[in-house]
């Protein structure tokens, strides 16, 4: 095998690795899917447990979750038990007009 070709080779074999071991491209987007879901039994984490663990509000929490959510790999099970505990237009305590 001439040297172009093995780098090549060792360059595919690499990045089949690669995406073949990666869950979510950021270890802050598996930590919350991983909190999001432990917690979606309950119908949601409490805004206590999300300030402490992500220094955020419930609200900005959520509208994280579902920034993420497109990009991770949830299966669509996954993202119904998520929805029905983190809906995406969740009011947090505000009056609308």
């Amino acid at each position: 095998m001439k040297s172009c070709e093995y780098r090549r080779w060792r360059h595919r074999r690499r990045a089949a690795w690669i995406e073949a071991h990666r869950k979510h491209p950021d270890t802050e987007v598996e930590h919350l899917i991983e909190f999001a879901i432990r917690w979606a039994p309950f119908g949601g984490a409490t805004e206590e447990e999300v300030l402490v663990r992500f220094g955020m509000t419930t609200r900005r929490f959520i509208e994280r979750l579902w920034q993420v959510i497109p990009e991770s790999n949830c299966v669509q099970d996954e993202i119904r038990i998520l929805a029905s505990a983190y809906p995406h237009n969740r009011r947090t305590g505000a009056t609308g007009a």
